[in-house]
């Protein structure tokens, strides 16, 4: 079966709780599942300074989503965002207009799991650098007292 691959950005109002930003979240992917999309990817960019204020906000809520579908989903989901007000701004990007489904789904499960695996790795990597200079730091300090 082959789709429509899209990217879609919205900006949300800063002042959002994590509870409304996480429920604008699964409304757009409920969104795009109930019309028989198939969402990718949703990355929260979190809190960013614009590049100029709209409706006097400085900053706004950023979030990414990916997925596959068809042009009703992307008339639907831009309908709910102007008729939302916590939205600032959204832009949607065709990105490819034929794409296996099984294909790609299968292409972001291996990016999704290399990202966890360097997330982890990096994780690892702080934990342990940070109880090493912690150590050296205290035997250094107690070298220069003597």
């Amino acid at each position: 079966m082959f789709a429509r691959e899209y990217e879609l950005v919205f900006v949300l109002r800063p002042d959002l709780e994590e509870d409304e930003v996480d429920a604008m979240r699964a409304r757009t992917e409920k969104i795009i599942a109930e019309r028989n999309g198939t969402p990718l990817r949703v990355d929260d960019w979190g809190k960013r300074r614009l590049a100029y204020d709209i409706q006097k906000y400085g900053k706004g809520q950023f979030l990414l989503v990916n997925y596959l579908g068809t042009p009703e989903i992307v008339d639907e989901l831009e309908r709910i965002l102007r008729i939302e007000d916590s939205c600032l701004r959204f832009l949607t990007v065709k990105l490819s207009d034929r794409v296996d489904v099984d294909t790609r789904v299968a292409e972001e499960e291996v990016r999704a799991a290399a990202v966890a695996a360097r997330e982890a790795e990096a994780a690892d990597a702080v934990k342990t650098d940070g109880g090493k200079e912690a150590g050296s730091g205290s035997d250094s300090g107690a070298e220069a007292r003597a």
